[in-house]
């Protein structure tokens, strides 16, 4: 729905955080390793989005954490949030921010940064750093507004670190002279993706080939009663 796709268009790999733990024996995970080695050498996927959203429950967890140690599943996979973590106390998570207003709190904050951190582990392995290194792969970052029913593109030209709000016109944000196209390469995900103009869609999008609708003349006229037939003698 996001990325306007069709069944089988984006190979997907969902998890608590959308977290892309960094490659190694003990510190890896091999399920979500072994989807990133399959998309990238075997369907030979030409872009990977790691999306992130608003009042994400993984990243209000990790806020919240106790400094005791990871001791339930939930606590020992967001150890691989932690990094976002501590991006988001230094420097490195000052500058990522939407475009337009600043993050609304510490959880929306976080999101962005580990976004931008998991992009970072997502470069780490293999087959996607070959990849990159050829040319044959593209990595973007997306950030969706839950309530505002928008979604959001990282920019990282000259370490910009801006989220774009994406708008369906396809045409450049004046206010922010940045590129916000509704067909970018989040919704180009293989040979057969869909990134004209029927693949922009959402609220506010106007088809510009669609005919004007006449609006009523007046209200409509209220139907007259049916009348039965009287019965007939027996």
């Amino acid at each position: 729905m996001i990325t306007s796709s069709g069944p089988g268009d984006l190979f997907v790999v969902r998890n608590v955080g959308n977290l892309v733990p960094l490659p190694g024996e003990e510190s890896g995970d091999d399920s979500v390793a072994a989807a990133i080695e399959y998309a990238v050498d075997v369907l030979k996927v030409r872009s990977i989005t790691v999306c992130g959203h608003s009042g994400c429950g993984a990243m209000q967890a990790l806020l919240n954490a106790e400094p005791s140690g990871a001791r339930t599943p939930l606590e020992r996979w967001l150890r691989h949030a932690l990094p976002s973590l501590e991006r988001l106390t230094g420097d490195d998570g000052s500058w990522v921010r939407l475009a337009g207003r600043r993050p609304a709190d510490a959880v929306e904050q976080l999101c962005l940064a580990n976004v931008v951190q998991q992009l970072e582990h997502l470069r780490a392995h293999e087959a996607v750093a070959r990849a990159l290194r050829d040319g044959e792969l593209e990595l973007h970052g997306m950030y969706f507004h839950v309530g505002e029913a928008q979604a959001y593109l990282l920019r990282e030209e000259e370490g910009d670190g801006v989220f774009a709000l994406v708008r369906e016109t396809g045409e450049p944000d004046a206010a922010h002279g940045r590129d916000v196209s509704g067909t970018g390469p989040a919704a180009d995900t293989g040979p057969d993706a869909d990134t004209g103009p029927d693949a922009v869609t959402g609220p506010g999008y106007t088809d510009p080939d669609a005919q004007p609708v006449p609006a009523a003349a007046g209200p409509a006229p209220t139907p007259r009663p049916r009348r039965l037939p009287p019965p007939r003698p027996r």
